[in-house]
């Protein structure tokens, strides 16, 4: 979010006035769990979060709803419970493991139910914080690397349809060519869409 701002040409903050809130709550804590490595896979989406905020977050909770009633999102979540009583992981490191993990599919499921019945952006964008949180807390206890990849993989994959909500229709921010170009970024973020190498 931080680079988003640079990128904009706000100050330094990780809550870009151009950013979708949704997006910034799924995305922080995304990125604050990442692998330093895995993190990387994040860049090329500083520049197409520019101008989400865009009044379209309710088509991007509706994404996410529907992503939290798939098997997939299930899927990992109770991998990751079968994965918390392996051996190797200490009693009360377990139990702490299961209340959290516990903690927060619950809170998700009660984010779910009012975002379906309606709810308000603070829903939505509470939602996505805490189904972020879910899939960090998956990856970060899965019992193997495959495992691991799949939630990023989730992760990732939910960020990038949430890019995708009104990108033709999107108004980039006017600095952010330039600072693209002043911080190099052409050669760190190759994949850069149409809109963005041709504002």
């Amino acid at each position: 979010m931080s680079l988003v701002a640079c990128l904009a040409g706000e100050r330094h903050t990780d809550h870009p006035v151009c950013a979708s809130p949704l997006i910034r709550a799924f995305a922080i804590p995304v990125n604050d769990h990442m692998p330093r490595e895995v993190r990387q896979r994040l860049k090329p989406f500083a520049p197409r979060i520019l101008g989400t905020n865009d009044g379209q977050d309710g088509e991007r909770a509706e994404i996410l709803r529907h992503a939290l009633a798939e098997e997939t999102f299930l899927q990992l979540a109770a991998n990751w419970q079968a994965s918390s009583g392996a051996l190797g992981v200490g009693l009360s490191r377990r139990l702490w493991m299961q209340l959290r993990r516990r903690e927060l599919h619950h809170r998700v499921e009660r984010l779910l139910g009012k975002v379906r019945a309606g709810g308000g952006s603070g829903d939505r964008i509470a939602l996505a914080s805490a189904a972020a949180q879910l899939l960090a807390l998956c990856a970060r206890d899965a019992p193997d690397a495959g495992q691991t990849e799949r939630c990023w993989s989730t992760a990732i994959g939910l960020l990038d349809q949430f890019c995708d909500v009104g990108a033709s229709r999107r108004q980039v921010p006017g600095p952010m060519a330039d600072r693209l170009t002043s911080l190099g970024a052409r050669q760190v973020l190759p994949a850069a869409p149409s809109w963005i190498r041709n504002p």
